[in-house]
């Protein structure tokens, strides 16, 4: 069997074929060059987002008896008293004793 002849049209398609397989081997070997150059990388220390500060615990509360004790004189009322306050034409009602005269 005789070989056939290339015509120039063949000759441009395997050329055209060689060149495209080039380009993208070129391009896989240069994503997985690019991608093995990534992975060596080290990691980059991640900037916090919010500043760490240290805080002073809080006091704990004191107990109900120390502060009465401590604090201002606490006035006890009969819980089934109530007072009418009126004041500057507003009237409120209140368990205790109205700063003013204006009582009933």
């Amino acid at each position: 069997m005789l070989p056939i002849p290339m015509t120039r049209g063949d000759r441009v398609y395997d050329l055209s074929l060689r060149i495209l397989m080039l380009a993208v081997t070129a391009a896989l070997i240069g994503a997985i060059g690019v991608l093995i150059w990534r992975w060596n990388q080290p990691p980059a220390a991640p900037a916090p987002v919010v500043p760490v500060t240290q805080v002073e615990p809080r006091p704990l509360p004191q107990p109900q008896a120390d502060v009465a004790a401590a604090g201002t004189v606490q006035v006890l009322v009969a819980p089934n008293q109530v007072y009418r306050c009126e004041s500057g034409g507003k009237v409120t009602f209140t368990d205790r004793p109205c700063p003013t005269t204006a009582t009933r």
